[in-house]
């Protein structure tokens, strides 16, 4: 269950890629959506974020958690990460999900593209995933990228 969405963003590639990567970008970036709460915040972090193999956990507002855990980085082109243990409902029909973020010069811009996948826990979890992915998480990533487009650009 997956998927992308991408934006130019009027700024060069290393400075679009270092503000989406920054250790401190998830509660400037991911405000909510609909009933998916902000993130307020990060801890525990294992090691520096531009490592391959960090971990940390992200807050959200209300309590909830994820942990993240950094899984490609490669500079200015493309980062991704996996996120895993749950506390909120979704661990009753997901297993993990995956991010990954591709950049791409343009002239006076940068084409970003962002793919995030969710694993069903079973086949009977498939179809909430889905519905899930479509109607919620879709709307998460675009109110994130718009905010990424709109703090670089600024």
């Amino acid at each position: 269950m997956s998927t992308t969405l991408t934006m130019d963003v009027s700024a060069d590639r290393p400075e679009v890629f270092d503000f989406v990567v920054a250790e401190d970008v998830l509660p400037r970036v991911l405000l909510g959506y609909g009933p998916l709460p902000p993130v307020v915040g990060t801890s525990g972090h294992t090691g520096p974020w531009d490592q391959v193999g960090s971990e940390r956990i992200v807050h959200l507002r209300g309590g909830d958690t994820t942990r993240e855990r950094v899984t490609a980085f490669e500079r200015p082109t493309h980062f991704a990460y996996g996120v895993s243990d749950f506390s909120h409902a979704l661990r009753h029909v997901a297993v993990e999900g995956r991010g990954a973020w591709w950049f791409e010069e343009r002239p006076g811009a940068t084409h970003v593209r962002w793919t995030y996948s969710f694993e069903p826990r079973s086949p009977v979890a498939a179809p909430v995933v889905s519905a899930f992915t479509r109607m919620l998480w879709r709307g998460y990533m675009r109110v994130a990228l718009a905010e990424v487009a709109r703090q670089v650009s600024a």
